[in-house]
């Protein structure tokens, strides 16, 4: 029996069935809080299943940790140093690869496609998996308290278990911002979003550059980072928009090629008609300051400090992995309400 492709119920089946087998393991990055019984359809979870599981991108919470015997389980791990993506079952009965977290929502949800493939036991791509397990389980850490307690107790935003329900949820004293919008996106009054995954050229940022130096006082913007003299400008160019539309404060979301995410906090500094491209034309510029993350207060519209920079970028990255989903937001500056609806937080 060679390699099957499965999908749906079947991708969920398959699934369940192997991780009854011998020597059970799982290298999978996101766990729901309902996993162990998702996966084991509520009988006891093996005691010697081993898993490793992500940390680092923010999106397994304790509870799902503790449903794995954290922090006093060994062989619940994590890698420390990178973010783990993959998602694979196995045992001696074979393995699963496929894009499945272990979450009721990829599991058990009639509205999401996951795809995967099995591979029999005994074959050379089964033999290959675990030996690739094994050397991660190796240099994996077991989450203790201390992994335990830096997880999110909740994940309130788009999380695999939390999607679809219509649970409350506490989003705690440091919310990201995918949490913050979907909770409480009054939180945001005054402030935009602004999405955008188009470069603004080297010579329309000089040609920018070189009228704010001239028009610009060299100390304005200095109390945004406490130094005298370190305005940086930022350029966003050809939007289409007045300059009395373009947002006094705002959240730059930019999305690189690659997909990554880069955040910002921003004020509107000057709107500028006519910057050369170099090319014989010019473009309309909105040139805007760079404002230090979880300024917050009075400062950034009275938003509430929200998680790290890095805690917010990886969740989006999670969001926006599939470029299409960017795409409802591209080339949009819009409200937290606006971004809540466009991106289906709700």
């Amino acid at each position: 029996m060679g390699v099957k492709y499965l999908t749906g119920e079947g991708l969920a089946k398959r699934i369940r069935k192997v991780m009854t087998g011998d020597n059970p393991w799982m290298c999978v990055a996101f766990l729901g809080p309902t996993w162990a019984e998702e996966l084991f359809d509520g009988r006891v979870k093996p005691e010697n299943l081993r898993v490793v599981c992500d940390l680092r991108m923010g999106m397994t919470v304790q509870t799902a940790l503790r449903a794995g015997g954290a922090p006093d389980n060994e062989r619940l791990r994590h890698l420390p140093d990178q973010q783990m993506h993959a998602k694979i079952y196995a045992s001696d009965g074979g393995a699963v690869v496929c894009s499945a977290n272990a979450s009721r929502a990829a599991l058990s949800s009639a509205d999401r496609i996951e795809d995967g493939v099995w591979l029999p036991p005994g074959g050379k791509a089964h033999r290959e998996a675990e030996a690739t397990f094994e050397t991660r389980y190796s240099n994996a850490v077991r989450v203790d308290a201390d992994a335990l307690e830096r997880a999110p107790e909740h994940l309130g935003g788009l999380g695999a278990s939390a999607v679809g329900t219509n649970e409350a949820v506490d989003i705690g004293n440091s919310p990201t911002l995918l949490q913050l919008i979907r909770h409480d996106p009054e939180a945001f009054k005054g402030i935009r979003f602004v999405f955008s995954n188009e470069d603004v050229t080297e010579a329309v940022k000089a040609g920018a550059k070189a009228i704010m130096d001239e028009e610009v006082p060299n100390d304005e913007g200095a109390a945004e980072d406490g130094r005298a003299g370190t305005l940086k400008y930022h350029c966003f160019a050809n939007w289409e928009k007045k300059e009395s539309d373009w947002p006094r404060l705002f959240i730059s979301v930019y999305r690189r090629s690659n997909g990554k995410i880069h955040l910002g906090m921003y004020r509107h500094l000057r709107f500028i008609s006519e910057v050369s491209n170099g090319e014989g034309e010019t473009q309309e510029v909105f040139v805007a300051a760079k404002v230090r993350w979880n300024t917050g207060g009075a400062a950034f519209g009275d938003l509430r400090k929200l998680a790290t920079i890095r805690q917010c970028e990886t969740e989006l990255k999670v969001l926006f992995q599939n470029e299409r989903t960017f795409e409802r937001v591209a080339g949009k500056v819009l409200d937290a309400g606006g971004a809540r609806n466009a991106l289906e937080l709700t």
